[in-house]
């Protein structure tokens, strides 16, 4: 015979379930004779319930021990509008050293003689392309850069 609440097997002639306390009535035990798939489904479905919750609230933990942990820039304990102004002058910082850098390979490129024929051919081909309308200067200036590279290719 089991239980009508929790599923398990009873103890002969037992008053009240060993497991969980509920009492066995007279009444019930006709329909106790095979075990009740839905309780134990049900009981089942409860304790996978509390697992996932359990897993939910372990991984939320985790989560925040890690924003702590990469968020917290000035080591308070927290994340917060310090750590935020922190952030953006690094940032800042990144952002200037690779403009700089930028700045500084782009001087090194336009002193090759190729960056020269391409500068010279761009102002030369906006000039002309100015006054025709479908053109214009910026697709003039594409065109003289793309000659003046040309030019600095065949040269022998």
């Amino acid at each position: 015979m089991f239980c009508s609440k929790c599923g398990k097997d009873l103890i002969e002639n037992a008053k009240f379930c060993a497991h969980c306390g509920t009492q066995v009535g007279a009444s019930l035990q006709l329909a106790q004779e095979t075990p009740d798939n839905t309780s134990k489904l049900s009981e089942a479905s409860n304790l996978a319930g509390q697992a996932v919750k359990k897993a939910v609230n372990a991984a939320g933990d985790v989560a925040s021990v890690v924003a702590i942990q990469v968020g917290d820039l000035n080591g308070d304990g927290k994340v917060d509008m310090e750590d935020f102004k922190i952030a953006m002058g690094m940032a800042k910082g990144v952002a200037v050293s690779a403009t700089n850098e930028a700045v500084r390979i782009g001087k090194e490129a336009l002193k090759s003689d190729m960056a020269k024929d391409a500068a010279a051919g761009a102002a030369v081909g906006a000039a002309v392309a100015i006054p025709i309308p479908l053109i214009g200067p910026a697709a003039g200036a594409v065109v003289g850069a793309g000659l003046g590279i040309y030019k600095n290719i065949t040269k022998k």
